[in-house]
């Protein structure tokens, strides 16, 4: 039985209070390095909830999570690559056989020719397909719900959002060369489900986009990224901000100029660069 103070506190809470919170502030921050802010601000909030309750129940005098720094988490934006570097990134992930394993390789050429959000390509259905005029509908949305897991969600993130684009002639090749050889059923008649026909989830995809990116050399770029590097192109084409807004689905179109145009990214005519990485036979799911 372990023995208490003449104040009533168990021995072990006379540990001075700047020494816990000096452990357990190394631990957190031990948690940061390692698996990241996100991650380390879950356990700051589950130790304060702890020490909450061990400090209404009188094993400690206080909580001494309080005494710990707020995590710093730095937002960093997605970085778009330069345009006329997408042909040769397509190259390797067409060539990479964990993606192609994966059943990513169409996803990642999907979005380097929409500029789509994940979760809006993977909610594309086939009916949202136009095959003779080259036209694609955006009209619902994967989401994760709390509770509820995987769902289709028939709103976009915003009403600009719900969206028809022209696109380029060899996705539409792709597209249809995917739907010919396509062997995956499923509810929703969605063109990127799961091997076994439910609806993908975002959060893996990028998980699986992150391991391959550091193979493939291109560590820093995320989906997002690709999102960026199409707007880049259609700004170098010439596009208005409001038409670029559009093609993307931005609500405020100076959230365009100001957040995803890159006038760094590359220093070639939009139509030539995706020529080089879009005008080609594409070689998914063969």
């Amino acid at each position: 039985m372990r023995s208490t103070s003449e104040s009533g506190y168990p021995q072990s809470a006379k540990l001075p209070r700047y020494r816990i919170a000096a452990r357990l502030g190394r631990f957190i921050r031990e948690v940061q390095s390692n698996n990241g802010p996100g991650a380390a601000q879950a356990c700051r909030s589950v130790l304060s909830g702890m020490m909450a309750v061990a400090a209404r129940s009188d094993a400690v005098r206080s909580n001494p999570v309080q005494e710990i720094a707020d995590i710093e988490r730095t937002r960093k934006g997605a970085i778009a690559i330069p345009v006329d570097e997408v042909a040769e990134l397509l190259k390797r992930v067409r060539a990479d056989h964990r993606l192609q394993e994966l059943d990513q390789v169409a996803v990642i050429e999907f979005l380097a020719a929409t500029g789509c959000r994940l979760g809006e390509a993977l909610g594309v259905s086939w009916d949202a397909i136009d095959f003779s005029e080259r036209k694609v509908t955006f009209r619902t949305n994967v989401v994760r719900a709390h509770g509820q897991g995987i769902l289709l969600q028939h709103r976009m993130k915003t009403e600009a959002g719900a969206r028809t684009i022209s696109v380029p002639s060899s996705l539409i090749a792709m597209l249809e060369l995917l739907r010919a050889t396509f062997k995956i059923h499923n509810e929703h008649d969605l063109v990127f489900p799961t091997f076994r026909g439910n609806i993908r989830d975002p959060r893996n995809t990028s998980r699986d986009w992150r391991d391959a990116r550091n193979r493939l050399g291109y560590p820093t770029v995320t989906t997002h990224s690709v999102r960026k590097t199409v707007a880049t192109a259609l700004d170098i084409a010439g596009l208005s901000a409001r038409d670029i807004a559009e093609y993307l689905g931005q609500a405020n179109p100076s959230i365009t100029p100001d957040v995803y145009r890159s006038r760094t990214a590359g220093g070639t005519r939009a139509a030539d660069a995706l020529g080089k990485v879009l005008d080609r036979d594409f070689n998914v799911r063969g």
